[in-house]
């Protein structure tokens, strides 16, 4: 069908598709910058949300490598310190459920984003201040439900913010904040203990301080128009009645609504699968390949967090390299670009497999930079993907959601990993972590089947064809 029903006939099919960012033609896409000037938008959006993204991995950093410091301050035992880190982690899950339910009654997630990020920058500036376990469990309460809202509110807003022909490179640019804040937390801390002196306590109110400086740059965002690249577009070229800022609040229903209308999405389902196995594959392997190097070939702390550091920078080179790729992927179709998709995860698993049989240690290093790195890249593909056929006003429920399959992967992987280390070695155990990762990139690669049809169904709607 070329044309759209009823009275919005003057807007094909292929032109409302191409407003979504398929055109179906090939070719690298223009400059990110040349993009951007094309379109009215600047690069403010992108840096002060990434700025904030590396700043909210802070606390975590340091408290993993001050962790015995702390401990012994306090009087605190491992175990007792391993139950406050899980109590944040918690509070982190289950943070993006409450924001998405108050966005249903205050949609200003700018405003939201921004706040929070002075609340994990003064309970970071507040941990050099605790006086016992107590204190620090609360404050890691806090931290862990605030640091929790980053990934419900940031990646829509990003895609507000930014036209579907840029979209791609600024998820991919922006994802490369984590890796960042692994290298710059760990070497800086190094610095104000090493260099200057600091004790845990000093170095915690450095990092608030350089947080809170931060959310003052992000200070100057506007909230951007919800779904003004898409379905505000959409709405425009169509002359739909329906006003963009209405079609979030009453039209969508409740907050149970939004999130049964989201899973009922085919595309969101079979990213939620896709997501399972990059939970499963991700939140085990820092734990194997630690031990790992430390049992095998003996490699100190220093040692691992050189590599650790090393292969981030991999993982942001892979990120910033593999955007303009998946871009034109993507405006190609949903076929190329979710085989594209597929592909890094079956090549991260690849990756990993090699580098748990050979036996020469540079070799497998850089086979497990080259596995992280590829691993890297998924990331945003399937966001980009799940959002780009969700409502706007839905978009972070769906994020809610699928950062939960991220934490279920997580104990799917934990579980494998369990049952691995008690009849292979760890060299077994992270082959067996590679069953559920080829199993998704098998997975993700057939979402080119519902894609498409789900990008239409978002135009229906949007024109009013479809309620």
């Amino acid at each position: 069908m070329n044309d759209l029903p009823g009275e919005h006939a003057s807007l094909t099919r292929q032109d409302a598709r191409a407003i979504l960012g398929v055109t179906g033609k090939e070719g690298d896409a223009a400059p990110l910058l040349r993009t951007l000037r094309e379109h009215g938008v600047g690069l403010s959006f992108l840096v002060a949300l990434t700025v904030l993204a590396v700043v909210d991995n802070f606390q975590t950093q340091v408290f993993g490598v001050l962790a015995p410091e702390i401990a012994a301050s306090l009087g605190m035992d491992a175990g007792s310190l391993s139950g406050i880190v899980a109590a944040q982690g918690v509070a982190t899950g289950l943070a993006p459920f409450a924001v998405a339910a108050l966005l249903r009654r205050h949609p200003h997630r700018v405003r939201l984003a921004v706040g929070t990020g002075f609340a994990w920058s003064l309970t970071t500036l507040f941990t050099g201040s605790v006086a016992g376990p107590v204190s620090l469990a609360v404050l890691m309460l806090v931290n862990g439900a605030t640091t929790g809202t980053v990934a419900v509110l940031h990646p829509p807003l990003l895609v507000d913010a930014y036209p579907p022909p840029a979209r791609m490179r600024v998820m991919s640019l922006y994802s490369a904040s984590s890796p960042l804040a692994g290298v710059l937390a760990p070497l800086v801390v190094a610095g104000l203990v090493s260099w200057l002196g600091m004790d845990w306590r000093a170095v915690f109110a450095t990092f608030g301080g350089l947080s809170l400086a931060a959310c003052l740059y992000a200070l100057r965002l506007r909230e951007p128009v919800l779904g003004r690249w898409d379905v505000a577009e959409l709405q425009a070229r169509s002359g739909s009645a329906v006003p963009a800022a209405d079609a979030g609040t009453a039209e969508f229903g409740g907050f149970r609504a939004a999130f049964a209308r989201t899973l009922r999405i085919p595309t969101v389902r079979r990213m939620c699968v896709g997501f399972t196995a990059v939970g499963a594959l991700a939140a085990p392997y820092g734990v194997v390949v630690s031990t790992l190097l430390e049992q095998e070939y003996a490699l100190t702390p220093g040692q691992r967090g050189l590599f650790t550091g090393a292969a981030a920078a991999v993982s942001i080179a892979a990120l910033a390299a593999f955007g303009t790729r998946a871009e034109a992927a993507y405006r190609a179709g949903p076929a190329r670009f979710m085989a594209l998709s597929g592909a890094a995860l079956a090549a991260a698993a690849t990756a990993f497999a090699l580098s748990s049989v050979v036996p020469v240690l540079w070799v497998m290093l850089a086979l497990l930079a080259l596995g992280q790195a590829f691993l890297a890249v998924i990331g945003p593909c399937l966001f980009i993907g799940a959002l780009s056929v969700v409502r706007p006003a839905d978009r972070p429920h769906a994020m809610a959601a699928l950062g939960l399959i991220i934490a279920a992967g997580g104990l799917v992987g934990a579980g494998l990993l369990a049952l691995a280390t008690a009849f292979l070695d760890l060299r077994g155990a992270l082959l067996l972590l590679l069953v559920p990762a080829v199993l998704g990139s098998w997975f993700i690669a057939t979402i080119r089947k519902t894609l498409m049809g789900d990008l239409d169904a978002l135009i229906d709607h949007a024109i009013g064809e479809t309620k």
